[in-house]
């Protein structure tokens, strides 16, 4: 009885419709996304659901069938260059560091402005990764801008499935006007400022595990909010920690019973309970959001290798995450602007 009174206390309120269809676009598409890439074996497996959730969070409605094919192509686009630009300059170093730094600059840039601002994450996802890989196992460098498309492919799909389901969008409200809080360059320079320098790391020390590090770095990058300042850089570096906690948890549990079934009940139970939170908006949905796609990554590195590592890999997110946290903070932290 109280079901049906729920449902169609729904039914006469929109609001509350659209919400939980919200939620479950985007606990189902996550679950959804998970689960295929690793029953194909399409690693790494955790790109699709992380591409996903930045396209759930960021369209306002279903994408029409002209924009989702532009995402591919983006995609594919931004993979490209990010595959060629390290392959045709791999003997000289110091102009691909430049390059490199001039392509990172130029999408940080485009992102401070608000303008193509999905265009430029996927454009920063490739220019940070691809390369490191190309550089450190060119062997496997021409895995990495087809696991891209197909990732972003996959995402587009199941972003259409969900919006085809539940098909019902919050109203929306033109945002408050605030002050500016940054030039667009100085929040651009930060950002090259806090990604080139974990690429070089991982270029100098040969260290081929870069991309989970590199792409939730670039993620918490984009979702800094200087006006809240350290206390959000705080917020989402506790933030991945604890997603790599859940990840572990998720991960034992999983080992208990290893099937496609366990790890999709748990992943939904995880993405619904972040979805609830990234519904409600605000500086914690941001958080919410970062930590959603550390849990993610982390369970999807341990599904593929095991968890023997799980503290050398921790350890990579929390010193990823301490830089970046504090070099924006620095830039941003003492003089944080109100919101107006």
């Amino acid at each position: 009885m109280a079901r049906i009174l729920t449902s169609a206390n729904m039914q006469r309120d929109p609001i509350a419709l659209a919400r939980l269809h919200t939620v479950l676009r985007f606990s189902t598409g996550i679950t959804l996304a998970f689960v295929i890439c690793e029953a194909m074996g399409w690693y790494p497996t955790f790109l699709a659901p992380v591409l996903l959730g930045a396209l759930l969070t960021s369209l306002p409605s279903s994408p029409p069938l002209k924009t989702g094919v532009m995402l591919v192509a983006v995609m594919a686009a931004a993979a490209l260059v990010a595959f060629i630009l390290p392959s045709l300059l791999r003997e000289t170093p110091e102009v691909m560091v430049g390059a490199i730094g001039l392509v990172l600059f130029l999408a940080f840039a485009l992102v401070a402005q608000g303008r193509a601002k999905l265009p430029a994450l996927l454009l920063l996802i490739c220019i940070a990764t691809i390369p490191v890989i190309v550089m450190i196992a060119p062997a496997q460098a021409g895995i990495m801008p087809v696991a891209m498309v197909r990732a972003m492919a996959v995402a587009v799909l199941i972003v259409w499935c969900m919006y085809a389901l539940w098909p019902r969008v919050l109203p929306r409200t033109a945002p408050p006007a605030s002050a500016p809080i940054a030039s667009p360059v100085m929040t651009a320079l930060m950002g090259t400022a806090v990604v080139l320098p974990l690429m070089l790391i991982y270029l100098l020390f040969g260290m081929a595990d870069a991309l989970p590090v590199l792409v939730t770095t670039v993620l918490l990058v984009i979702n800094f909010d200087p006006r809240q300042g350290a206390k959000q850089g705080l917020a989402m570096m506790l933030g991945n920690l604890i997603g790599g906690l859940i990840a572990l948890v998720a991960y034992l549990l999983l080992s208990m019973a290893p099937s496609l079934v366990t790890l999709a009940l748990l992943t939904f139970l995880i993405a619904s309970a972040f979805a609830v939170r990234i519904e409600k908006g605000g500086p914690g949905a941001a958080v919410a959001a970062i930590t959603c796609n550390s849990t993610l990554i982390m369970l999807s590195i341990a599904v593929a290798s095991g968890a023997g590592n799980w503290m050398t890999r921790l350890s990579q997110f929390a010193f990823a995450c301490l830089f970046a946290v504090g070099m924006m903070s620095i830039a941003w932290g003492k003089k944080p602007q109100p919101e107006s």
